[in-house]
């Protein structure tokens, strides 16, 4: 700020804060009157407070104002918003002040600020000439403060020079979208991209995927924002876009940065520039790092083993560097090797003298002097040139710190007037060597950081080619390069450990020129880390740990200061009781245009399949006007994205008013659990009949890592010395109460999951006393039925569900492989509840250990869908084209089988239904298109366009967009699924009312099914032939 404090600008739930620092949370006392400071101020930026959920801001980025930093308090804010004025939730651009004394945004309806793009200007999809549905995460202002960059929903790259450096009193404001391939053309499609300014805002780095879906980066040259001669800003001037990494593996979390060996020269080259009286044109980046996974390599080694284990590469990345420059020619040539120490630094030794003995004049001699030595210093460098090619120059070598202290002391050398590398970024200044002595008159300089020239050569892959590992420091998980510190090599990544959990680790460079480097943890106990980045500048970095956030700067001295804050309470955002003003009419509206939009720009096809969305639009916009609460809002929704007929549309989540405030204690003592199992009450035994215990599959105490359970299964109590309860059992007490004293047994429960109830039951069924006997009244008349006690653990109430699903699973299972040994054959039979990583596991669960069966059932009813379906076909897909048999094994005797390795052999049946969804379908129409099967059911639910749900609204609800279009050329768009359902080859529906009595009649088809197909088509397994005879008597042997 301003007045020297820390201010961090906050976007959240649509709307922007400016918040201060606390200096430590720990120790800050409230204010309590006159003999202490006033506690810094948090105030709102847009919108107002009675306009709360008018607009939503997407995405608020400072933007430096380097030229006004000494003579100005104005800050300014680039906003990314929907424009409450365009009808439609239009995206749009704003330029809003934040300073302390700029009053909030978006106050007044009758004077909402009008943006320089977008919104009520030309907000429209895409197609019509408008921004479309702009990313927020790739909303970037260059370091530099001058350009910005951003990408949309259709694939654009666009760039553009802020207003304020541009002329738009003539002209509205021009901005320019990038090609759709770089030089090499791979493809630049504007989704799934990370964007990184170079600190002048001359160049770009775009990691985008190229067309074999490799990540790769490439380098945009949009022209140098500098004009010469002149402080005045230069248009974009597109040049070239060159592929800085291989498309053979991927590359990313691209940084402009610098050696540790332009660290070191740069003093001297700064200091240089000083005493020749030449312009001092910094450049920041001398290098291009980033991430990439080149060194592949698997942890898994052979195929042999159960479950087919296959080759598998665990997500390992390794630092490498792009030099960006030619070496500069400056009175230090010599130390033009990056790694020059070691070995190298004893042809060093000559060079360092002659730089010595020049500082040494220059501190020693008077002006007149100094200018003579100056006068020759280009002869200095002429020599130092021609050694260098006589291979007889040198890298300066860790001593020359004695020469620049001698220099920053000479009295004609003010050491107010050198740069400050602390404010600076990464730097390396280039400059050529007058001759003459230099004039008194000094050059104007650009406020501005500058880029240099980037050598990118000829063309072709040789530009990416000249990148090296940063050998030092070592390969691992990596989730983010956060930054190079400003005034040192060492870098700030994110790394996920072996807990898959994401931590901080600085790898700290010694100077150079040494190249040994250092890793260093940062964590906090108890705290986990959400988030780390850096300022628009690259001045500071902020880090978020468990919802505190904290700013820190770019420098050694700053990470120190975070490692040192061991308990997280110094430089802390103030967040604290932070509240925002939302009117939900307003909101409600917002919110409508917005999905409605988004609808729009991510919808699959860019025509609406023929819709006419706008009329769309104003047909349900009347209805927004009678909600009263946000399920009404979602009713309006459902009805406005229903018109794409599209199946794969949702309206779900956002923010309801909840009596319990999303409290986990409240929802957890409001929790009624369960005892798993089905009651019938009984007025008789005055209590509650057991009815049913589900039992799941028995071979498991865990499943997908759940503990899923019956707690009066036998299987659960015996473990603890008690007997399990039966069907006919008798509850009439929990925690001695009357369970006839509740309208039902499970209000008794409330708030018990997990935890231990002591039931009286009357054990009419699983005791030696025949319930039949008592009910026929056959008991002695000395025998009392005396309830006995049982300790069991309730289950929460979400995971009843659970467990009759998983019942029902292994009782179908038992059934279907019942059936099939009776008709004479082996069956293997897995459910998958969807196509999720769980259902990968249940698929490897249930089908390696029953590959060798003579059929398979795939049961895909009721499947949720998902995204695994090329699993689950890759390894139907495998064929056995030969046989294993040593002297004692082979698949019969519990040896190999075959190759490939876990082929199944058999028939093939998959079960659908109507609940059979998404990719449950695409995987039930690549058994039918791939010839793996046979379907047997009902027509399915009919999703085939494909979604990625991340279209969300302020509040975080969503109606869906279908994203992605699938198609072959059998069946076109949809592949027959999208609106239509995938049609199986035999048509079988379950009544309902056998099925509640327990046949499964879509089962009994299969079993049939298989049986016949068995008898047409019996899988044999083939028996091995003679062994060849290699005797000298074997019959025609022409030895013999």
């Amino acid at each position: 700020t301003p007045y020297q404090t820390l201010s961090a600008l906050l976007s959240l739930r649509g709307q922007v804060y400016v918040a201060p620092l606390i200096d430590d949370v720990e120790n800050e006392k409230p204010y309590t009157g006159p003999g202490m400071n006033l506690p810094p101020r948090r105030y709102r930026v847009a919108p107002g407070s009675t306009t709360g959920g008018v607009v939503r801001i997407l995405k608020a980025s400072h933007v430096p104002l380097r030229q006004e930093v000494e003579t100005s308090t104005r800050r300014l804010a680039l906003i990314l918003g929907t424009d409450p004025l365009s009808g439609t939730a239009e995206h749009a651009f704003y330029l809003v002040e934040t300073q302390a004394d700029s009053a909030p945004s978006f106050v007044d309806a009758s004077d909402f600020p009008e943006p320089f793009l977008g919104g009520i200007i030309n907000g429209a999809s895409v197609a019509n000439g408008g921004l479309g549905s702009v990313d927020p995460a790739n909303v970037k202002v260059s370091p530099c403060g001058r350009r910005f960059v951003w990408s949309d929903t259709d694939g654009r790259i666009c760039v553009m020079t802020l207003p304020l450096y541009q002329n738009t009193t003539d002209q509205p404001t021009k901005y320019t979208v990038l090609p759709e391939q770089n030089e090499e053309g791979e493809p630049m499609v504007g989704t799934d991209i990370e964007l990184s300014w170079s600190p002048g805002g001359r160049y770009l780095a775009i990691t985008h995927q190229a067309r074999n879906q490799f990540q790769v980066i490439s380098i945009a040259d949009l022209g140098s924002p500098e004009q010469a001669e002149s402080l005045d800003v230069a248009d974009i001037e597109l040049g070239r876009i060159v592929q800085a990494t291989p498309d053979r593996f991927n590359s990313g979390d691209a940084y402009w940065g610098r050696t540790a060996h332009d660290f070191k020269t740069a003093k001297l080259v700064s200091l240089e520039a000083k005493l020749l009286g030449t312009p001092d044109w910094s450049v920041e980046a001398t290098t291009l790092y980033f991430l990439s996974d080149r060194d592949v390599v698997t942890d898994v080694s052979s195929p042999w083993g159960t479950r087919a284990p296959s080759p598998h590469f665990p997500k390992i990345q390794s630092l490498y560097a792009l030099p960006l420059t030619t070496p500069m020619e400056s009175l230090l040539d010599s130390m033009k090797g990056t790694f020059s120490g070691g070995g190298a630094s004893e042809l060093s030794a000559d060079r360092t003298l002659q730089i010595g003995e020049l500082v040494d004049s220059l501190g020693s001699s008077t002006d007149t002097e100094r200018h003579l030595l100056l006068n020759n210093a280009d002869s200095l460098v002429r020599r130092a040139r021609n050694m260098e090619e006589n291979k007889e120059s040198a890298v300066l070598a860790a001593e020359t710190d004695e020469p620049l202290q001698k220099l920053s002391a000479s009295p004609s050398v003010s050491s107010s007037s050198a740069p400050s590398l602390s404010t600076q970024g990464p730097s390396m200044h280039t400059s050529s060597v007058p001759s003459s002595v230099p004039s008194n008159t000094p050059m104007p300089e650009s406020p501005f950081p500058k880029d240099g020239e980037i050598d990118f050569g000829f063309g072709g892959l040789d530009f990416s080619r000249r990148a090296y590992r940063v050998a030092n420091v070592p390969a691992g998980n990596y989730v983010g390069l956060v930054s190079q510190l400003a005034d040192d090599p060492s870098f700030l990544l994110m790394e996920r450990d072996a807990d898959s959990k994401v931590q901080l680790k600085l790898f700290a460079f010694e100077d150079f020129p040494s190249s040994a480097v250092t890793a260093i943890p940062i964590t906090f106990a108890g705290k986990t880390l959400q988030a780390a980045g850096l300022s628009t500048t690259r001045e500071y970095i902020y880090v978020v740990y468990s919802g505190d956030l904290k700013v820190l700067p770019n420098s050694g001295k700053g990470i120190l200061a975070l490692k040192s804050d061991t308990k997280y309470t110094q430089n802390i955002v103030d967040t604290g009781a932070l509240a925002i003003s939302v009117w939900p009419a307003l909101e409600y509206h917002q919110m409508y245009k917005d999905a409605w939009r988004m609808l729009r720009d991510y919808f699959y096809d860019k025509d609406m399949t023929g819709i006419n969305w706008p009329d769309v639009h104003a047909r349900y916009l009347p209805l927004v006007k009678r909600c009263v609460k946000r399920e009404d809002l979602n009713d309006v929704l459902e009805q406005m994205a229903a018109e794409l007929s599209a199946l794969h549309v949702f309206v779900h989540d956002g923010e309801y008013a909840s009596p319990i405030h999303d409290s986990k204690l409240l929802a957890f003592v409001n929790d009624v659990a369960s005892l798993g199992a089905t009651f019938e009450r009984s007025a008789d035994w005055k209590g509650y009949v057991v009815t049913s215990i589900p039992e799941r599959d028995p071979d498991f105490n865990l499943k997908d890592g759940n503990p899923i359970y019956s707690p009066l299964s036998d299987r659960v109590l015996r473990m603890s010395g008690q007997r399990g309860l039966q069907v006919g059992d008798v509850v009439v007490g929990i925690n001695g109460e009357s369970v006839m004293r509740v309208p039902d047994l499970n209000m008794l429960l409330r708030g018990m999951a997990g935890q231990s109830v002591r039931l009286s039951v009357l054990r009419l069924a699983s005791n030696s006393t025949n319930r039949q006997d008592v009910e026929e009244n056959t008991l002695e008349d000395d025998d009392v039925l005396i309830p006995e006690p049982v300790i069991a653990v309730p289950i929460p109430s979400s995971d009843v569900g659970k467990l009759l699903y998983d019942a029902w699973e292994w009782k179908t299972k038992e059934m279907a492989q019942a059936m099939a040994k009776e008709k004479g054959f082996s069956v293997g039979y897995l459910h998958l509840k969807a196509m999720g990583k769980d259902d990968a596991d249940a698929f490897v669960r249930g089908f390696y250990p029953d590959y060798n069966k003579d059929a398979l059932i795939v049961d895909v009813r009721h499947n949720r869908g998902g995204n695994i379906d090329s699993w689950l076909l890759d390894a139907l897909q495998r064929k056995a084209w030969m046989y294993w048999q040593s002297r004692t094994r082979n698949i019969t005797t519990g040896g190999l089988g075959w190759d490939e390795h876990f082929a199944f052999r058999g028939h093939l049946v998959v079960l659908i239904d109507s609940h059979t969804s998404s990719d449950g379908e695409g995987f039930s129409r690549g058994v039918s298109e791939l010839g793996l099967g046979k379907l047997i059911g009902t027509r399915t639910w009919g999703g085939g366009i494909w979604l990625s749900s991340d279209n969300k609204m302020v509040d975080g609800g969503i109606a869906t967009a279908p994203e992605v279009g699938t198609y072959n050329a059998n069946f076109g768009w949809g592949l027959g699924i999208e609106n239509l359902g995938v049609e199986p080859d035999i048509e079988v529906d379950n009544n309902p009312r056998i099925a509640y009595d327990g046949k499964d009649e879509m089962l009994e088809k299969a079993i049939d099914y298989l049986a016949q197909w068995l008898k047409d088509e019996p899988v044999v397994f083939p028996s091995p032939p003679d062994r060849k005879d290699n005797s000298l008597h074997a019959e025609g042997c022409p030895a013999k």
